[in-house]
């Protein structure tokens, strides 16, 4: 076991544009076989969640749902049984899984893309910027933007009105080669969605044929990170009280984190910051204006909402 999971780290480490991910999952079934796809299903859905979720929540997703069920192995590159058991007449089995994120993304339609990002995601808007020492190159730029659009982001806009924002840098290690260092950050909450590196380049590659190169291979990434992110449907969301509120919500720290964490799709909040107000970080089941809309029903005035976070 020791074995394959080295393995497998040593091929990721070795390839700096892949997009696999290894992943521990439990199956049943009346069969050790059966229990082992049911296994790799859990798996996916662990690392593209909403592929799966959503089917109840995006009629579209019950026919891509289902065909994922099926091909479940065909989206697992490689996978090994840590455990197997029998519990009341039923095969319980992990596995650690290496699963190809890309393989599932290619699976979804643009429909089925685009109703994943707005309905989980609320159509985010997303800026772009590439840089080499203050300089902009439109080439990777344009790569990334490309490839963000297939996976379902329509809204591409400027730095100061994006809700995530995708900075890459570019260096140029020799005459030859092109490297472009980027990160997938969401704004609001300064999270880090993504980060990785790819090159570019050759012998009888022109400068702009490799940054052209080096962007389409970590466009891939970034757009793929960025449709797994938007498949999730439990999100970080900033929840910012007002002392006013914070007063009528019971006046100490641990009553109010205490309301907020009771109401429903709240999985669980973080208290970040306490001068005249409340920062809270609310794990929750849905997009910030789900959570706005959510704390209305429970007679809480919004104040102010934006793509992740809500003030009252």
């Amino acid at each position: 076991m020791k074995k394959f999971l080295a393995g497998i780290l040593f091929a990721l480490m070795m390839c700096s544009t892949c997009s696999a991910e290894i992943v521990n999952a439990l199956g049943r079934g009346n069969t050790e076989r059966s229990a082992i796809r049911d296994a790799m299903r859990n798996a996916i859905e662990q690392t593209f969640g909403a592929a799966i979720r959503s089917k109840t929540r995006v009629k579209n997703f019950v026919t891509v749902a289902d065909e994922i069920a099926v091909d479940s192995a065909g989206l697992v590159n490689r996978w090994e049984v840590v455990s197997s058991r029998v519990v009341n007449g039923l095969f319980v089995v992990e596995i650690a899984a290496d699963i190809d994120a890309e393989k599932i993304s290619a699976r979804l339609t643009d429909i089925d893309k685009r109703s994943l990002v707005d309905f989980n995601a609320d159509s985010p808007r997303v800026a772009v910027v590439a840089q080499s020492n203050g300089r902009r190159l439109v080439e990777v730029e344009n790569e990334i933007v490309a490839a963000l659009k297939r996976e379902g982001f329509t809204r591409i806009v400027d730095t100061n009105r994006a809700d995530c924002l995708v900075v890459a840098e570019v260096s140029f290690p020799s005459a030859e080669e092109v490297s472009v260092s980027a990160r997938l950050i969401e704004r609001n909450t300064g999270e880090i969605i993504f980060a990785g590196t790819a090159t570019g380049g050759g012998m009888f590659i022109s400068t702009g044929d490799a940054l052209k190169l080096a962007g389409r291979r970590i466009a891939r990434d970034v757009s793929v990170a960025a449709l797994k992110g938007a498949a999730q449907i439990e999100r970080h969301v900033t929840l910012l009280i007002t002392p006013a509120t914070f007063s009528r919500l019971g006046g100490t720290l641990s009553a109010v984190s205490e309301r907020i964490r009771n109401l429903s799709g709240v999985n669980d909040v973080f208290v970040r910051k306490m001068t005249t107000g409340l920062e809270l970080d609310v794990d929750f089941d849905g997009t910030a204006a789900d959570f706005a809309r959510l704390l209305e029903s429970s007679a809480i005035k919004i104040l102010e909402l934006g793509t992740g976070y809500v003030k009252i």
